[in-house]
């Protein structure tokens, strides 16, 4: 294989582990503790023909289980329902593009009780779980954070480790090495793989379905929850984050609490709450 297919392969890896889709997940939540999920997974027609290329490549990760990803079967999705916690189970998926284009699917997932509901990397779709095997990597549940949740009355509480787990995530240290071995700085690297995220979003939200009496979150707009939201390459390309990245490199002791959560206050790409607890009183 040559360098260039080599670097280009290394770029697209590197976006599908982490956010090769514009995705959202959205937890409708009932006062009385039931609700839906509903989570959106879209794919650009530029990606899938890019991993359709790659697929003949040989070696690494069976990048044809991407294509499934954007098209799966009710089958797979039942079985994902699980993935979501006890008691949630399927109830529709509408398979389509989204208004610029992109391939891919809506799924809803019912529950009746919150407090079972748990949201990690364990929920991610089969096939995306399939692929990263394929690579011989495992999915984590616990390395990219969970939200967990409690009831009582009418307050909702939400656990959540997103902001914790992205910041012992900060410094990859295979990604700097990649890095290094491509004559980059950690933010080159990054802008690199931001000229192919162009229009990739990721996010979890929660949505009080009567309506939000007071809240202890930070970020709120309506009924709406924002737990987390991120703009890929406009986060990859924020100066702030290079500069930010280079710096930690160097000398990983800078990565602190106090420093990502003042980072995540300048970024205009991504929202994140950084509180490890919150509470919602539903109205």
């Amino acid at each position: 294989m040559n360098r260039e297919i080599s670097l280009l392969l290394l770029c697209v890896l590197s976006l599908v582990f982490t956010s090769c889709v514009r995705t959202s997940t959205v937890l409708r939540v009932k006062k009385d503790g039931s609700g839906s999920i509903v989570s959106r997974y879209y794919f650009s027609p530029q990606m899938l023909a890019m991993i359709k290329q790659l697929e003949g490549a040989g070696g690494g990760p069976d990048l044809g289980l991407i294509g499934e990803m954007a098209s799966p079967d009710e089958e797979s999705l039942r079985k994902d329902s699980a993935n979501y916690g006890e008691g949630v189970r399927y109830t529709k998926h509408e398979p389509g593009k989204d208004d610029e284009g992109w391939e891919g699917y809506v799924v809803t997932y019912a529950f009746d009780d919150i407090r079972k509901v748990r949201i990690d990397q364990n929920s991610v779709p089969g096939k995306a779980r399939e692929f990263v095997e394929s690579s011989g990597e495992e999915i984590e549940a616990d390395k990219g954070g969970s939200l967990t949740f409690a009831l009582e009355g009418d307050v909702l509480t939400v656990k959540t480790s997103f902001a914790k787990a992205g910041l012992e995530g900060m410094i990859d240290q295979d990604q700097l090495k990649q890095a290094r071995e491509m004559g980059m700085t950690p933010s080159q690297s990054m802008k690199m793989a931001a000229g192919m995220a162009g229009g990739m979003r990721a996010g979890v939200f929660l949505r009080a379905e009567g309506g939000i009496a007071e809240t202890t979150a930070a970020h709120v707009s309506g009924d709406l929850v924002i737990l987390n939201d991120a703009d890929v390459a406009k986060v990859l390309n924020d100066p702030d984050f290079g500069e930010f990245i280079d710096k930690a490199a160097v000398d990983p002791k800078l990565v602190t609490v106090e420093a990502v959560k003042e980072l995540f206050g300048k970024l205009e790409g991504m929202t994140v709450e950084t509180a490890d607890e919150i509470t919602v009183k539903l109205k």
